[in-house]
């Protein structure tokens, strides 16, 4: 991707605490079935590829929870990478 995103000053700015590079990473989530929660904490660029399926359908980048039909939330527990001020 060779665009430059426009982030917010923060972003460009501050230490992402949940960076992998960190050691930040996903300790639970409610479910993951159509994409791995280890797949949201990723440093580089969103990647987008039209035509990549894998065993669960169409492949994400991040993670990607089934559609509820009924009641509830879905959650994700991220452990920081290191100690910060939020």
């Amino acid at each position: 991707m060779s665009d430059v995103l426009d982030m917010p000053d923060f972003a460009r700015h501050l230490v992402n605490l949940a960076s992998p590079r960190l050691g930040a990473k996903t300790l639970s989530c409610s479910d993951d079935f159509f994409a791995p929660k280890e797949r949201i904490l990723q440093d580089g660029e969103p990647v987008f590829i039209a035509d990549k399926f894998d065993d669960h359908g169409k492949w994400m980048d991040g993670w990607e929870s089934r559609r509820r039909r009924g009641g509830g939330f879905d959650h994700l527990v991220i452990q920081l990478g290191t100690r910060g001020i939020i």
